[in-house]
């Protein structure tokens, strides 16, 4: 990587990317953006959700003492009250020694004996709640409101704990019914706002517009959360676009994990928000890709290899050849858009793509070897190559299609 001018959007050995970012009239745009923002890490609630992920106790609690060494302060541990599972998570977590807070879930279409079940949330290690006032018709979101004042007095006064509240599939929701809930949620002595897409159905421009409305209603001091589900594979950008209109903490999943498509991804989020807009989010991004990496070795659930910042393949380098210049390993571009060391992960040169087997590539590999080439020689490299991919071979186990640049060093070595 070459020199970097010291500006926060191109640092040498972190990244590089548009200053744009940081341009007063694209800046003016989000004015409300924190500087500082919390992550919460939703993957021992969402992950649970995502078909095919599965995990014991004593590997949620090795992974959450990951997280936690990476900065993580906060996890949601849903409901304990709506599933045994919740429930007993949460009694291993509370056991663990592990320091991290702990959010618990109720609906407010269930909580007729809604002292029960904050008693039953507080019991399983639950440091914290947030209520879902849940939008399946307008009258019922009316009638779960008139709980509320009693609701969040009895968290103050019985548990002397805060309490955090949000209309689920807020994007749906009336406006008029959107501002009552938050006005009457603010009067009752509600703690946090809460702007839930819950069935991913929002734009980025409209996540932005709610996030700002709401923010427009609490004060300037209270916590605002986002939490975005990926139906239309807009989670992440749904989520910055929360940030920028005043979200100050953020649920995410690892890997993206969650019901269905999936919720926003940590590492996505993560990195975009230090990278593309300056904000702190107090996580370590070089464990990033070790976090990743073991949530997928203990729930058994592969991601794309394509995936951004964790994927198998974010920092493969093809060894392709264009205009005489090594694309793999030689200055090609001002600086690397986000250097593989900043996340935890490396920089690999790899043979697979039908244009990394022509002849130039292979020549050129030779000459740094120092092994004389012939055109027989590339012929023949060229089949071993493709010999070795047509194999079925599994690393970590995400499936892939390539030639290691050592493996293909030993088919030259073996040629030569």
């Amino acid at each position: 990587m070459k020199e970097s001018s010291k500006t926060p959007w191109d640092i040498e050995g972190k990244w590089s990317v548009s200053p744009y970012g940081w341009a007063e009239e694209v800046r003016k745009e989000f004015p409300l953006m924190p500087k500082k923002i919390l992550i919460r890490d939703d993957t021992f609630r969402e992950g649970d959700h995502c078909i095919g992920y599965r995990m014991s106790f004593e590997d949620k609690i090795e992974l959450l003492r990951l997280a936690v060494e990476m900065g993580v302060e906060e996890i949601d541990i849903g409901g304990p009250t709506l599933h045994q599972t919740e429930y007993n998570l949460t009694g291993a977590l509370k056991s663990s020694g592990i320091k991290v807070r702990k959010t618990a879930r109720i609906f407010g279409n269930k909580n007729a004996d809604f002292r029960r079940e904050i008693d039953m949330c507080m019991e399983a290690g639950a440091d914290n709640l947030r209520i879902v006032l849940m939008y399946l018709n307008e009258q019922k979101v009316l009638d779960e409101l008139k709980n509320l004042p009693a609701l969040f007095d009895y968290v103050h006064s019985q548990h002397k704990t805060t309490i955090s509240w949000a209309i689920s599939d807020t994007p749906r929701a009336p406006m008029h019914l959107i501002r009552k809930v938050y006005e009457d949620g603010l009067a009752a002595g509600g703690d946090k706002a809460g702007v839930n897409d819950t069935f991913g159905i929002a734009t980025p421009t409209v996540m932005r517009y709610l996030t700002r409305v709401i923010r427009e209603i609490i004060p300037p001091t209270m916590d605002l959360k986002a939490h975005c589900h990926n139906t239309y594979g807009l989670a992440t950008a749904n989520t910055l676009a929360c940030a920028e209109g005043g979200a100050t903490e953020l649920d995410c999943c690892i890997n993206g994990y969650g019901d269905e498509a999936g919720n926003a991804s940590l590492e996505e989020v993560a990195v975009s928000l230090e990278a593309l807009y300056g904000v702190d989010t107090g996580l370590d991004l070089t464990m990033m890709n070790k976090y990743s990496q073991l949530a997928v070795e203990k729930g058994k659930m592969p991601i794309q290899a394509f995936k951004a910042v964790v994927g198998e393949n974010a920092f493969l380098r093809p060894m392709l050849i264009w205009s005489g210049v090594n694309m793999a390993k030689e200055s090609w571009m001002l600086h690397e858009p986000l250097d593989p060391d900043c996340v935890g992960a490396t920089s690999t040169v790899v043979f697979g793509p039908a244009q990394s087997l022509e002849d130039e590539p292979i020549e050129v590999k030779f000459k740094e070897m120092g092994i004389p080439c012939t055109p027989e020689k590339i012929v023949k490299a060229r089949a071993e190559a493709e010999k070795m991919l047509a194999e079925e071979r599994t690393v970590k186990i995400r499936a892939h299609k390539y030639v290691t640049e050592a493996e293909f060093e030993d088919i030259l070595k073996k040629i030569g």
